[in-house]
């Protein structure tokens, strides 16, 4: 995988969840994406060269699940080679 499209993936799905998170009254944020192992990557705690993306992410995450308890995020894959949609 390319470092830069890594680097530029992970920030965007930083700047979404951040901008969603602040929406008044959300409870459910969705996230499309073709990049799913870069979506796992964000959540990989251990040390990697785009770390300060993933504890931006949980910190926004964090606040997001306080607001409610049953707040929810989801993930959902999509594949524009094969035109389908899969739900993480």
């Amino acid at each position: 995988m390319n470092v830069l499209s890594t680097k530029a993936e992970l920030f965007i799905i930083r700047y979404s969840i951040s901008q969603a998170s602040q929406i008044q009254d959300i409870i459910y944020i969705v996230v499309i994406t073709d990049a799913i192992p870069t979506v796992k990557n964000s959540f990989d705690m251990s040390l990697h060269p785009y770390q300060l993306h993933s504890i931006a992410i949980f910190s926004n995450l964090r606040k997001f699940f306080n607001k409610k308890f049953n707040n929810t995020i989801s993930f959902w894959d999509y594949s524009i080679n094969n035109n389908s949609l899969c739900i993480y």
